[in-house]
């Protein structure tokens, strides 16, 4: 009863500094949201509003005709958050859509330190120890970095859980087999990457434990020595060839037959990455052995992670199932890139600048981190002087502790996933390829297509060794050491006071909201996009806003957007008109005649589009132009920026959403 009501202290302790490291946004639950501007974080307030709208209304969830009108579109492939938004659509519905998502994010950032802290107190049973390892991982720049907008990826908590349990299922154990399979179902409807990741992560953990790994070096008989000249030269003359690229600004010519370019330097040092790498298995002579592990059951373990499995396909039924039913109708979307244009990994020389979400130098980091043309959020890789010191001290010290040896080898791995198909340091390439290029060959987990966010199991990996090397270090004042240590990681990881953004409307939307007509609203310039990119500018606000006037939006941004959307799009002379000018490349929407007044008045109808909201700012002169003097509209409003019009009063007998 004891340890139940410190865990439930302990809770409440991790709450209040959830509270504190993201002042002040609990003073501004109803007004604002995490974030120095309006991009990801709109989407999330819309995926709340979305669920309320959907039960409210007896419509399914999964399918919205609030976007993307006239098409709607699926959400199966969205960052829909779905956990976190039914509870505010249930528990929190009493709250504004924006303090109920507020309040879950400041429910996920103490759950994130207080599960790392029951993950870290089952390991080393050392409160303090587990103490740190909470605060280590729950206020980690990781954290600190996703918390500007990717509100999905602040709810990491499930990812200890999710370890706490796997640890024994891959025993045998059938009871943390359950609570493994629950923690993976919730992880599917809250983010897709953490689905890949605590994957992974069981079939590390079952590698490690099914196994006696053992590496020796120098172990094979030498190789002869000419193949280690050979190689040697090999990597003489790709060096000759970099520094002849580097002095005349690249090359080509013809040997014989064969005809060659070096235009820059990309290829061959990938190739003396190569090299060095053979040059170092054939002096080091590596030899992996794996041995059955004693006491291992094959069968105890299979069963058990059939439970897990089984629970995980049962509870996320529907998003497995309508997951297929999208890639049946060839709806399933991903994006298509080779090695070179891949997603950018963590850069190696974020390791050593220090937080750039730091309260007080944070500032002038991320002035350098965009001159290094680095990525603020999806780059960088701070892990801190005390937490880093702790874990390589575990590491060094206790490597023959099987716990200390499965989360060093796991945290490497992700470590080494995180940098991405190409080692980047300072935003360049430095062509050394990683494992990570092989990631785009792998169906489904080919869709976790940004390779930094791996760094989460870093961050989970580096807590869990420092609660391990603290828990077996004999301190004479060991209260005062461990708080001294964690002020050490406070000091290391503040962000407070977090930038907010507000969420405030201008008048004219509850205009919209007002009017008896129904039908949708076009905003122009008209937004679209998805994860991958942009196909015109999109106006994130346009999602906040919807909350307020509750019309369906033509055009709008999900995570993946379904192929069929554009190409309903594209079929429709009207939005095909508005998408060209708006900024559409002619690879996308055809270029074309503009839909004259006859057919925007019966394109307008058809598609049951009753409002256009033109932002004078932003749009084009020939949209202006093509807004105010061809289409047949009634001025209804205006302010300083836009200008709200009715378009052909509609039939009264068509049904809109």
């Amino acid at each position: 009863m004891r340890a139940v009501f410190l865990h439930v202290a302990m809770a409440i302790g991790f709450a209040a500094l959830a509270v504190v490291w993201s002042w002040p946004l609990v003073l501004h639950l109803s007004t604002h949201l995490p974030g120095r501007g309006f991009g990801d974080n709109a989407l999330f307030l819309w995926n709340f509003w979305w669920m309320r709208t959907a039960r409210a209304s007896g419509t399914g969830f999964w399918h919205t005709s609030y976007l993307f009108a006239p098409a709607g579109a699926d959400l199966i492939l969205h960052t829909h958050t779905a956990l976190p938004a039914w509870l505010g659509a249930t528990l929190l519905r009493r709250f504004p859509v924006a303090t109920a998502l507020n309040l879950t994010i400041l429910g996920s950032l103490a759950l994130n330190g207080f599960c790392a802290y029951l993950l870290a107190w089952r390991i080393v049973r050392q409160r303090g120890a587990a103490i740190l390892a909470g605060i280590i991982f729950g206020t980690s720049p990781y954290i600190a970095a996703h918390l500007n907008g990717h509100f999905n990826l602040i709810t990491a908590w499930p990812l200890p859980l999710f370890a706490l349990g796997v640890a024994d299922a891959v025993r045998g154990s059938i009871k943390w087999a359950v609570l493994a399979g629950i923690v993976l179902a919730a992880t599917a409807y809250i983010d897709y990457y953490y689905v890949i990741y605590e994957i992974a992560f069981a079939c590390g953990v079952l590698l490690l434990d099914a196994r006696q790994w053992s590496v020796e070096l120098r172990a094979r008989p030498p190789y002869g020595r000419w193949l280690l000249v050979l190689v040697g030269a090999a990597i003489a003359l790709d060096l000759v060839v970099l520094v002849a690229i580097g002095v005349t600004g690249g090359f080509s010519g013809q040997l014989g037959p064969f005809r060659f370019s070096m235009r820059d330097t990309f290829n061959t040092l990938q190739i003396l990455w190569v090299l060095i790498a053979a040059a170092l298995w054939l002096w080091f002579r590596p030899r992996i052995g794996a041995q059955p592990r004693d006491g291992w059951s094959s069968g105890r373990a299979a069963r058990s992670l059939a439970v897990m499995l089984g629970i995980f396909l049962i509870a996320a039924a529907p998003l497995v199932w309508n997951g297929a039913v999208l890639l049946a109708r060839g709806q399933y979307v991903t994006q298509q890139y080779y090695w070179r244009s891949a997603p950018v990994g963590i850069d190696v020389v974020t390791l050593f600048l220090g937080n750039p979400f730091h309260s007080l130098w944070g500032g002038a980091l991320r002035h350098l981190y965009s001159r290094l043309g680095i990525d603020l959020i999806e780059s960088g890789a701070w892990i801190g002087i005390a937490p880093l010191v702790l874990a390589a001290s575990a590491a060094r010290s206790r490597s023959g502790d099987p716990v200390v040896r499965r989360w060093a080898v796991l945290g490497g791995v992700f470590f080494v996933w995180a940098l991405g198909s190409h080692v980047h340091a300072a935003g360049q390439n430095t062509g050394m390829i990683m494992p990570e290029a092989l990631m785009r060959y792998v169906p489904i987990a080919a869709n976790a297509r940004m390779p930094g966010r791996a760094m989460v199991v870093v961050y989970l990996a580096i807590a869990v060794l420092a609660a391990t090397s603290v828990a077996h270090i004999r301190w004479r004042q060991s209260a005062v050491a461990l708080s001294a240590m964690a002020a050490l990681v406070l000091a290391d990881f503040v962000v407070a006071p977090f930038p907010l953004v507000s969420i405030e409307c201008p008048e004219i939307y509850r205009v919209v909201r007002d009017r008896p007509e129904r039908g949708a609203l076009v905003e122009l310039p008209l937004g679209l996009g998805d994860g991958l990119g942009e196909i015109t500018p999109v106006d994130h606000r346009m999602f906040v806003c919807q909350t307020i006037h509750e019309r369906p939006l033509v055009g709008g941004v999900l995570a993946r957007l379904p192929t069929s959307v554009l190409a309903t799009y594209r079929a429709d002379a009207l939005i095909a008109t508005w998408l060209r000018l708006s900024g559409a490349s002619a690879s996308v929407v055809p270029s074309g005649e503009l839909a004259d007044a006859a057919r925007v008045r019966q394109q307008m109808q058809a598609d049951g589009i009753a409002f256009v909201m033109l932002n004078r700012r932003t749009a084009s002169p020939e949209l202006r132009a093509y807004v105010e003097h061809v289409m047949p509209l009634t001025l209804i409003a205006h302010d300083e920026e836009r200008t709200l019009y009715l378009s052909t009063p509609l039939d009264p007998r068509r049904q809109t959403p």
